[in-house]
């Protein structure tokens, strides 16, 4: 097991043990007592020394975390209280509008404030806000950058009117009397409240709509002027509002799209104004059937 036995120590055995540890301590008084009294004054004023640069760095540290802490304390009752709030990037709402819906108010400490929840309640109580950047700036201020946001989808209504929605899929307008951006079609809505995502009765179906919405955003294809979906495996996109891309599931989207977009600038030069339905399975080959 690797362990040494006890070992049994004989009275001769611990008279020599003790007799070398007499041996030791009488070494070192031995030792002590050679020294001049020179050199005793100089080992004790290096002693004295030493003890009293340990007393001054533990001083100097605890004046230190004093200063600090009085500081921290001022800064947070005393000093860097908000007099400024400045707003920029701003021309759907006005400034009002936007102090109005700001959780940071004049008079909080500049350093207490939230500008995290700030940010997220104006992004949702003001919904064409597409981000709202807060940033203090000494001594007393808060900025405020806007970033409006777009209409990039729309889902028409049964009483035909339009939600409006940014390429986040959040609200920006229920009851517009008109489509902006790309259409999704066949879209049955759950909820739609403005300054928040909407939210499809079919989750699948906002999963693949979320799909397609990426990758037509991320590739920037133009063409594109509706997607919808009515299950994972049977999804597409509209190319110039007339051809149909049938592209199955959500599996290499990226790739069937370019696939469509360059057989549709084959049709195009035979025929501009064809309208029909190009089946693309992720092989090389893509069927067209006109309508």
């Amino acid at each position: 097991m690797g362990l040494e036995p006890p070992k049994i120590y004989r009275p001769s055995q611990e008279k020599l043990v003790n007799a070398q540890g007499k041996k030791s301590n009488t070494g070192r008084k031995n030792k002590n007592e050679n020294l001049t009294r020179a050199e005793k004054r100089a080992k004790e004023t290096k002693k004295r020394k030493k003890k009293n640069l340990f007393r001054k760095i533990v001083i100097w540290v605890c004046v230190i975390a004093a200063f600090f802490a009085v500081g921290t304390i001022l800064s947070l009752t005393v000093f860097f209280h908000i007099n400024n709030v400045t707003v920029s990037g701003n021309k759907l709402y006005s400034k009002d509008e936007i102090l109005s819906q700001c959780t940071i108010d004049k008079g909080e400490n500049l350093f207490m404030s939230d500008t995290d929840k700030a940010s997220q309640t104006l992004e949702k109580n003001l919904p064409y806000i597409y981000t709202a950047e807060i940033k203090r700036k000494l001594p007393d201020t808060i900025e405020i950058k806007i970033t409006e946001a777009k209409p990039a989808y729309s889902i028409k209504c049964e009483d035909k009117t339009y939600i409006l929605l940014d390429d986040n899929f959040k609200v920006l307008e229920i009851g517009a009397q008109k489509p902006q951006g790309i259409k999704i079609n066949k879209a049955k809505v759950k909820s739609y409240l403005p300054g928040e995502k909407v939210v499809f009765t079919n989750s699948d179906v906002g999963d693949c709509l979320k799909q397609l919405a990426d990758t037509v955003k991320n590739n920037n294809f133009t063409e594109i002027t509706a997607i919808y979906s009515n299950n994972v495996s049977d999804n597409y996109v509209v190319y110039d509002s007339r051809i149909v891309f049938k592209l199955g599931n959500c599996d290499n989207l990226e790739k069937k799209i370019y696939q469509g977009l360059a057989a549709c600038e084959q049709l195009n030069d035979s025929s501009p104004n064809v309208t029909g339905t190009m089946t693309i399975n992720g092989d090389k080959s893509a069927y067209f059937t006109e309508k």
